[in-house]
């Protein structure tokens, strides 16, 4: 799937134009902050981020969302939810935006609208179970292995502190797996 394709072509049949937007984000910079307001969905057209929660004392890494996928928590609210999450991009990123509003168009079937939120629901809940089964309850060396298979080449580009806060390991611990794996660049 490339983007927002599905959304468009339900629209087109509607006679309606989808208009996205696409923006930039630098390594280091936000893509949304923890407790923003939260009014549109995101396709990362590349580059990769890093989902986490910050409670005050600690950082959860929650997900490395990358190249080709959506990012979409708290989209079925529209601007009535506020993002538990803070989306830092990992490497400069490119993302397609689609803002929520364009549902309220009155010349959208409910049908239609409930078929594009079905569609959505159906993304987020397959990448979430992806990332959940990553990071389950087996062994680190298992979810090691089952992250690098499920995700190739995007393990090595992500810094081992965020890695480790994944998998809630120490950095430590994370570079003594690293010694015998030459395959990440340092």
């Amino acid at each position: 799937m490339d983007g927002f394709e599905f959304v468009r072509e339900e629209l087109l049949r509607l006679g309606l134009t989808l208009k996205s937007e696409s923006i930039q984000i630098k390594k280091g910079h936000y893509l949304l902050i923890q407790g923003q307001p939260l009014s549109s969905l995101y396709w990362i057209k590349n580059g990769l981020l890093r989902e986490f929660h910050d409670d005050g004392a600690e950082e959860f890494t929650n997900s490395f969302p990358s190249t080709g996928s959506f990012y979409l928590t708290g989209f079925y609210f529209g601007e009535r939810i506020y993002s538990s999450f803070t989306v830092e991009a990992l490497e400069n990123s490119n993302i397609e935006t689609l803002s929520l509003k364009i549902l309220d168009d009155p010349k959208i079937e409910a049908v239609v609208r409930l078929e594009i939120l079905k569609k959505i629901s159906t993304i987020k809940y397959d990448q979430n179970l992806n990332w959940k089964l990553i990071n389950g309850r087996k062994s680190f060396l298992h979810r090691w292995e089952l992250f690098k298979e499920k995700y190739p080449g995007i393990w090595y580009r992500i810094p081992q502190k965020h890695l480790a806060c994944f998998f809630n390991v120490t950095p430590q611990y994370l570079s003594l797996i690293h010694i015998s794996e030459p395959t990440r660049p340092y």
